[in-house]
């Protein structure tokens, strides 16, 4: 499941020294553009596309409708291939090829993902570390995403305030509203960002145990887990919801700003991408 290929080490190596670049640069531009330039409009076939993978048990939710949209205006990439977790595969995703792959949020336990759902969930998770390490491609998981990522790499997720074996009623502990996280270590994610990020939560589970190797970028007391990164692709893991923002809150869309700068660098330098063009965030701040 964790395999590495033929280049990992020559990936490993530019992934590094791509971090500290952008921590160094700072990435010059600023963090939202005091009018937003409209998205370019981008014909299929002229620019990769990107793949937005469901994780609900009913396809491509209302949550994951939204962070599809979110994310299509700031990357200026209308090209988006929504897949759901039953029917993607590593054929069909190496064959797409993408410029980066977003695991959606989702609203089930996870432990009630049994049956047939249970074992298509477990055979997309399967593929993840292939996605990540032999395709070689930047994932954004976002609340379930983000602990999906967990799973898929050897982490443990539960319920909040419960055992990582436990499947409690969700009308129970969950972390919701605006939250105030800390940054545990520097990060080309929070360029533009202060040390306490302001972000929407919405989660009963929880990323209860880091997978070997991920480091915690952000933490906060109530369920610790927030922010995290692989050791040496650029997989992030974000337990809130950073579609969500406003315009006195921009946090969100800063980290999703710059997770798509990272993808953009990281395809050019590492992977060599053809066809990329600039992002631009043309995401139109929330009143």
């Amino acid at each position: 499941m964790f395999f590495l290929s033929k280049c990992g080490g020559r990936s490993r190596f530019w992934f590094a020294v791509l971090v500290t670049i952008l921590c160094i640069l700072n990435f010059s531009s600023p963090v939202f553009p005091e009018s937003p330039v409209e998205s370019e409009t981008i014909g299929a076939g002229r620019r990769k596309p990107w793949i937005m993978v469901g994780l609900s048990t009913d396809g491509c939710s209302g949550g994951c409708r939204r962070v599809r949209s979110v994310i299509s205006e700031m990357s200026g990439n209308h090209n988006v291939v929504t897949l759901d977790f039953r029917s993607a595969t590593l054929e069909i995703i190496s064959d797409l090829d993408p410029e980066f792959v977003v695991l959606s949020p989702q609203g089930t336990p996870w432990c009630r993902y049994t049956g047939s759902t249970g074992v298509a969930l477990q055979n997309f998770l399967w593929i993840i570390p292939q996605i990540a390490e032999e395709l070689d491609i930047p994932i954004l998981g976002i609340c379930g995403g983000h602990q999906a990522i967990a799973l898929a790499f050897g982490g443990k997720v539960g319920p909040i305030r419960a055992g990582d074996d436990d499947c409690m009623p969700y009308s129970r502990d969950r972390q919701a509203g605006v939250t105030q996280l800390n940054r545990d270590t520097r990060d080309p994610i929070f360029v533009g960002l202060d040390n306490k990020i302001s972000i929407l939560e919405s989660h009963y589970d929880e990323v209860k145990t880091l997978p070997p190797g991920f480091l915690l970028l952000a933490s906060e007391k109530v369920s610790r887990n927030q922010i995290i990164r692989h050791p040496y692709k650029p997989i992030y893991g974000i337990q809130g919801h950073p579609e969500s923002f406003f315009s006195a809150r921009p946090d969100g869309g800063v980290l999703i700003r710059n997770f798509l700068h990272i993808a953009k660098t990281y395809n050019e330098t590492v992977r060599q991408l053809k066809n990329i063009k600039e992002i631009k965030v043309s995401l139109k701040k929330n009143d």
